[in-house]
C-alpha cells in the first residue's frame, strides 16, 4: 500500500482520537460522508453480564481510529466530524507509515479480531447453560482451535465422559470479581 498522490499532495495515514465508545460512528461518518479511507479494527470478546455470558464487539484500540487523508486540505473537515477530538502526534510526527496499517489489515481479516473466552482455560469448572446437557457441570480440558467450542470432562451416570460444547453454552463457576 503506497502513499497515494492527489492534486493536493499525498494521502497519508493518521491516528485520530475519538470520543469514548464513538469509534465506529466516527469511522462510518468519515467514510460515508467525506469519502475518507478509514480503518477501525475491532475485537469480539465474551464478557459476563448479569444474565450470563454475552459476546461484545468493541474497538481494538479504544478511542482511536486510523484515517488516510491529505492533512492540509482535509484537517478542518476531519476535526469538525462527529466523534473526532484530535489528530494524534508524537512530537512533530503525525504520519503513520503505510506498512503499519497494511500489517494490521493483514493480521485482522474482516477488521474484527475474534478473542477466545479467557474464562474457559483448561482446569476451569463450568456449568452448562443450554443444550441437551443443560444444568450439568464439568471441567474444561481444552479450547478447540478454529472453533468456538471447548472440550469438557464431566461425570455422567457414574463415569467420566469427554464432550464438546459451544463456548456460549458454558459459564465459569468462578464468582464475580475473581
Amino acid at each position: 500500500m503506497d502513499t497515494q498522490e492527489t492534486e493536493l499532495g499525498p494521502l497519508e495515514w493518521y491516528c485520530l482520537r475519538t470520543q469514548s465508545k464513538r469509534e465506529r460512528i466516527a469511522a462510518t461518518l468519515l467514510n460515508q460522508k467525506s469519502g475518507i479511507e478509514v480503518f477501525c479494527p475491532r475485537i469480539s470478546q465474551i464478557k459476563k453480564t448479569r444474565v450470563g455470558k454475552k459476546r461484545f464487539t468493541e474497538a481494538l484500540f479504544p478511542s482511536y481510529i486510523f484515517a488516510r487523508f491529505h492533512y492540509e486540505s482535509q484537517l478542518r473537515l476531519i476535526m469538525h466530524s462527529q466523534g473526532i477530538t484530535q489528530v494524534v502526534s508524537l512530537g512533530a510526527k503525525r504520519v503513520i507509515p503505510d506498512h503499519v496499517i497494511e500489517d494490521l489489515r493483514v493480521s485482522i481479516p474482516e477488521a474484527v479480531l475474534e478473542a477466545p473466552d479467557l474464562s474457559l482455560e483448561p482446569g476451569t469448572q463450568v456449568d452448562i447453560l443450554s443444550g441437551s446437557l443443560k444444568g450439568l457441570d464439568g471441567t474444561v480440558l481444552a479450547q478447540l482451535d478454529g472453533k468456538q467450542r471447548v472440550e469438557i470432562l464431566m461425570d455422567f451416570l457414574g463415569r467420566e465422559v469427554k464432550v464438546e460444547v459451544d463456548t456460549d453454552a458454558v459459564i465459569s463457576k468462578q464468582k464475580d470479581g475473581q
